[in-house]
């Protein structure tokens, strides 16, 4: 029993070290820096780096003598993201939007209160790069998310998140985003106007299963500069007709 209680403990501490490095701006750390940060021996924390490099998850600098994440994540995350089982059902929807409409469209996930961007196409059907979109309450897709998250929930994910002004539209104040929140829900679609880059705004609907769970999220993007606004009415009825489609696949029987 006691090899299983240190087993448990083990990962527990490697969950924990794991943890630091979900933060952009600290892509390396050193071992002291984790050992202060968690209260963990330096050398336990060495040991555990080690090993944990070994099977590629984390990697050394050879220059700062510091750790980062390893390449073993891109693969795993890309595995996830390639296997997910919603994929195969709305990834030929995202080809057919980007060609019709030759923009960016692209479809995400919520999980542990990130948003995991699975797929990204343009109108010559090109995946781009996955990725993590933590501007919640900044981005279309952020936004979608949230709005549709338990009261209490979304209270309480808008009260531990630091919010950032990444272009002059960015809304950072609490009652401004709790009122844009309950307006994306209400009207079934969040908008991103010029919020996290200048220039540059997003359209997001939901997708709902058979549970009336919202299971994802599908975005369509352009920029403002080649966009003509008088297509916006266009564009929103294109994309919330395309995703209760995508639901009703899913099983979703809309509510009345």
């Amino acid at each position: 029993m006691a090899g299983n209680d240190l087993r448990y403990k083990t990962l527990i501490d490697f969950a924990r070290i794991l943890s630091l490095f979900e933060i952009p701006d600290e892509e390396e750390r050193s071992v002291s820096n984790i050992s202060k940060s968690l209260q963990m021996l330096p050398s336990k924390v060495s040991r555990m780096l080690k090993t944990l490099e070994a099977d590629g998850l984390f990697e050394k600098s050879p220059k700062t003598g510091k750790y980062r994440l390893g390449g073993r994540f891109l693969q795993l995350g890309l595995f996830y993201a390639l296997n997910h089982p919603l994929r195969r059902i709305i990834l030929p929807h995202l080809e057919h939007m980007a060609k019709e409409l030759s923009l960016l469209v692209s479809w995400a996930i919520l999980k542990n209160d990130r948003v995991i961007i699975i797929d990204r196409l343009n109108s010559i059907n090109v995946p781009h790069l996955v990725g993590l979109d933590t501007s919640l309450p900044s981005s279309s897709y952020g936004k979608l998310f949230l709005a549709y998250l338990p009261p209490e929930e979304q209270e309480h994910v808008l009260k531990t998140l630091t919010l950032v002004r990444f272009t002059p539209s960015t809304i950072v104040e609490l009652e401004a985003i709790r009122k844009d929140l309950r307006l994306a829900k209400q009207r079934g679609y969040a908008i991103d106007n010029e919020e996290v880059q200048k220039g540059i705004w997003g359209i997001t609907a939901p997708v709902f299963d058979c549970h009336q769970d919202l299971v994802a999220a599908v975005t369509i993007v352009a920029k403002t500069s080649n966009f003509d606004k008088d297509r916006l009415p266009e564009i929103i009825t294109y994309l919330t007709e395309k995703t209760s489609f995508i639901s009703r696949q899913l099983g979703h029987i809309a509510m009345q």
